[in-house]
């Protein structure tokens, strides 16, 4: 499967997420049962470039298999503090931009906690209320997977001579 196949296949796999239903989550992920019940909820606050809200994540347990899982959302990442949009954002710097890890964090920060540069374009905004901390090192962990494909791609090609 070549990366345009994978890319595609991605895409549905989060159009499929973000188009699930409520009767569709009251379905076991691990055992099919659709006897589950509510198991509580939980709220993240992911920064999006819409700034940082509060996304209620509701929780189920299933009454055959009694484990418990949450609902998923396409928009968000799971155990990331940043949205997909902005994971995406940052690996796209990398790539198509040529930018720095610190470079991309500065303008990640920028966009994300309207700080630093953003001050600059707009002078007559507010100082931010609650500042955006993402660091290279969260733009690195993004990027990473996409790295190690690419070389794991590389060297299978190579084997394959």
């Amino acid at each position: 499967m070549n990366i345009i196949d994978r890319a595609c296949e991605w895409r549905q796999s989060l159009r499929r997420l973000a188009q699930r239903s409520v009767w569709d989550w009251r379905r076991c992920p691990q055992c099919g049962s659709a006897h589950t019940q509510h198991w509580g909820h939980y709220t993240r606050r992911p920064w999006s470039f819409a700034g940082r809200q509060a996304v209620s994540v509701q929780r189920h347990r299933c009454l055959g298999c009694q484990r418990t899982y949450s609902e998923q959302s396409a928009v968000l990442v799971r155990g990331s503090w940043y949205a997909r949009e902005v994971h995406r954002s940052a690996v796209d710097h990398w790539r198509h931009g040529g930018l720095s890890l610190r470079r991309r964090a500065e303008f990640m920060r920028s966009w994300l906690g309207h700080q630093e540069r953003w001050l600059r374009w707009r002078p007559l905004d507010p100082p931010p209320a609650e500042p955006s901390r993402c660091a290279a090192k969260y733009a690195a962990r993004w990027a990473d997977p996409c790295i190690q494909s690419a070389l794991r791609r590389v060297t299978r090609r190579r084997k394959q001579r």
